[in-house]
């Protein structure tokens, strides 16, 4: 897939104040730079609306729209968010006020999603400007991306479904036998798995030849943490989900811009942001795939901590499951032990030190023994 320019990127700036509008274009589209955008102006929230009911006709929609609160003597800015929300939930939005009546909960409440709206302060700098146009537009362009992955994902699981359903009609029809039917069966349900094990390594190769780095941190992630689930002889039904959600417990990174996966200095409050969204993500896309494992959970809650200090909910200690808390340990171990583009290895020594401070604090006690006796009783190796 080609990456999108900043040119075919369209941004939507409402505002009454003609020096404020100025200041997004020379910022945004004005300037000759390869960040420039394709920039709307609108003085009043019933002409935004308007433009962007046509957008939306016209399959341009706008990537992120900056609306100012007040706009006398219209209609103000929160009814504008309304209405645009309505006619395209994608867009990302940025309330701009210096001075308002309606506090931030209740324009939350008023147009949610809240992870699609953020507030900007007037008076503001145009590297303010020029930063929240840059990060919400990737966002933006990793939504799309990430819709359309989940949307082959599951063409491919309903083929993939339909073709074993048939399959299994036509092998009920030639046995005679229950004992010859009963194995037909069973090997139907094998081959589903397969197919379950084929699309979950679709997956990884998705993430794979966005960021090589992720990819091999979850091939190694998930052969530590299936090898520690069997050690605490978990059943193979969950050794199998802990191995499957190994291979792509990071695939909510797909929306995360390569540059920020890759860069080596101190991220910013919004690539922060961006790269803690992943676990949500992440289950967004596989929470309406039916897997004989619970993979989107898994995905979900491999960050959560024991003492509530993860994310994304906060779950703590039993609220977290079983396989998500095995992952997570087998998680913090190879990302210490290995070496990331920000930093040289930490060592696996330091990885055990980790792990065995934060026994029953951030980590199961159970599952933090089996991984110190799988690294040093059993020597067990990364591969490379």
């Amino acid at each position: 897939m080609t990456p999108a320019k900043a040119r075919d990127i369209h941004i939507l700036v409402v505002d009454d104040d003609p020096s404020i509008q100025m200041l997004y274009e020379r910022t945004l589209s004005s300037e000759p730079s390869k960040n420039r955008f394709n920039l709307t102006l609108c003085s009043q929230a019933e002409e935004a609306v308007d433009v962007v009911r046509m957008a939306v006709a016209g399959r341009k929609p706008f990537a992120v729209v900056f609306l100012d609160v007040k706009m006398p003597p219209g209609p103000d800015g929160v009814w504008a968010a309304e209405q645009i929300r309505a006619l395209d939930p994608h867009a990302e939005i940025v309330m701009v006020t210096g001075y308002s009546d309606t506090g931030p909960d209740e324009i939350a409440r008023r147009v949610p999603p809240t992870d699609r709206l953020l507030y900007l302060q007037k008076p503001f700098h145009y590297q303010e400007i020029r930063q929240f146009a840059s990060a919400l537009s990737a966002k933006w362009r990793g939504g799309m991306d990430l819709r359309k992955i989940q949307s082959d994902l599951e063409a491919r699981v309903e083929k993939r479904t339909r073709e074993l359903v048939k399959l299994n009609e036509q092998l009920k029809q030639d046995i005679s036998k229950r004992e010859s039917a009963e194995a037909e069966v069973q090997s139907t349900l094998v081959k589903l798995r397969h197919a379950m094990g084929g699309i979950i390594q679709a997956m990884a190769l998705t993430v794979e030849r966005r960021d090589p780095y992720t990819a091999g941190h979850q091939r190694r992630v998930a052969d530590l943490a299936r090898a520690m689930a069997a050690e605490m002889g978990l059943s193979n039904p969950q050794i199998d989900g802990i191995r499957m959600a190994g291979l792509i417990h990071d695939l909510g990174k797909i929306c995360v811009p390569a540059e920020i996966l890759s860069k080596p200095g101190q991220l910013t409050e919004i690539e922060h942001t961006l790269i803690r969204d992943h676990p949500q993500v992440g289950y967004d896309i596989l929470k309406e795939i039916e897997f004989p494992w619970p993979l989107a959970e898994i995905v979900l809650q491999h960050h959560e901590r024991m003492d509530g200090s993860g994310y994304p909910a906060g779950l703590t200690a039993e609220k977290i499951i079983i396989e998500a808390r095995t992952l997570s340990v087998a998680d913090v171990v190879e990302a210490m032990a290995s070496h990331r583009p920000y930093r040289p290895t930490l060592g696996r020594e330091m990885a055990l030190e980790e792990i065995c401070k934060n026994r029953g604090v951030l980590y199961d006690p159970d599952v933090v023994d089996a991984c110190v006796k799988i690294l040093k009783e059993k020597d067990f190796q990364f591969r490379q």
